[in-house]
């Protein structure tokens, strides 16, 4: 009734009664002794806990979306898909490196990639809005309706425009004046940033100044080599064919010691396709071949 903006509408298009929906959420609301609506003036909103509950709502209502389609299987072809959610450093690498290795294997699937901020990542896996994502992984990422398969170690690098005038820094405090650019989702303040706690708030260096907080990490660099805003990025950029020769990398003491890991989450409780089975298989896979650091027994840094 929210996203319809009132109990009008939103009966209007469930076909049903006025009086019957809205007697329908009192007596949920009376039964759990919670308020799920809040009726201003303007019109109704969810409260604190009904964002909360949609979402697990949302989430069962995907699944049964789903069972129906199984069901319906036989009647009507449905159109394979996996969908996919990736981190900055594995979406410039990891996962296009088997794009076309899983396109010659299923040629009838389509892959839908997106790309967003680790922490809204592991909000559409759980929501069943992706079924995997290849991600960075947070500190506190443990969950027990999440399947978590480390695959490698890497590292970041401070980055700027090449013949930025701080390109000799070698302290992060060197830079607690200069503009920030971060990756990540647009909504959230800036110093929620991983990148930025590690770097800034763990050396109590307070708070650094964001110029913007970009969900594109192409958005990023374009700003960057045409401003002398800095940001930290994965070091795979300085070697991006986009990127190579126009960024540079600040030599920045405190980030050297900084690594992080790259993982497949998973929602535990979900079941995947074949084909997002075989995507997961071969991102592993081309992790390994390539060399990468396996993190078997390796602590998180």
């Amino acid at each position: 009734m929210v996203s319809h903006g009132g109990y009008r509408a939103a009966a209007r298009a469930l076909d049903v009664s006025q009086a019957g929906l809205t007697k329908s959420v009192a007596k949920l609301e009376e039964e759990h002794d919670i308020v799920l609506i809040e009726r201003t003036a303007q019109g109704v909103a969810l409260s604190a806990a009904g964002e909360e509950f949609v979402s697990y709502a949302r989430a069962v209502l995907q699944e049964a979306d789903r069972a129906e389609a199984w069901l319906n299987r036989d009647r009507r072809p449905v159109p394979k898909q996996v969908k996919v959610g990736a981190s900055v450093e594995p979406s410039l690498r990891l996962v296009p490196s088997v794009l076309k290795d899983f396109r010659n294997a299923y040629p009838k699937t389509t892959i839908h990639l997106t790309q967003r901020s680790s922490s809204e990542l592991v909000a559409a896996v759980l929501d069943n809005r992706l079924d995997f994502a290849v991600m960075r992984l947070p500190r506190d990422v443990v969950s027990d309706d999440l399947q978590v398969q480390p695959l490698y170690s890497t590292t970041a690098a401070i980055m700027a425009r090449r013949g930025h005038p701080l390109r000799d820094a070698t302290t992060v405090s060197e830079l607690v004046d200069s503009h920030w650019i971060v990756v990540g989702d647009p909504a959230r303040p800036g110093h929620q940033d991983e990148s930025i706690q590690e770097l800034f708030l763990q050396h109590r260096l307070g708070r650094p100044r964001f110029a913007a907080v970009s969900d594109s990490v192409f958005g990023a660099i374009s700003m960057l080599i045409e401003s002398d805003c800095v940001a930290r990025l994965p070091a795979q950029l300085l070697r991006h064919p986009l990127t190579a020769g126009s960024l540079i990398e600040i030599p920045v003491r405190e980030q050297s010691m900084l690594a992080y890991q790259i993982g497949i989450v998973s929602k535990a409780t979900r079941r995947l396709t074949p084909e997002a089975v075989q995507l997961v298989a071969m991102l592993r896979s081309y992790a390994r071949l390539t060399g990468v650091l396996e993190l078997d027994g390796v602590s998180r840094a």
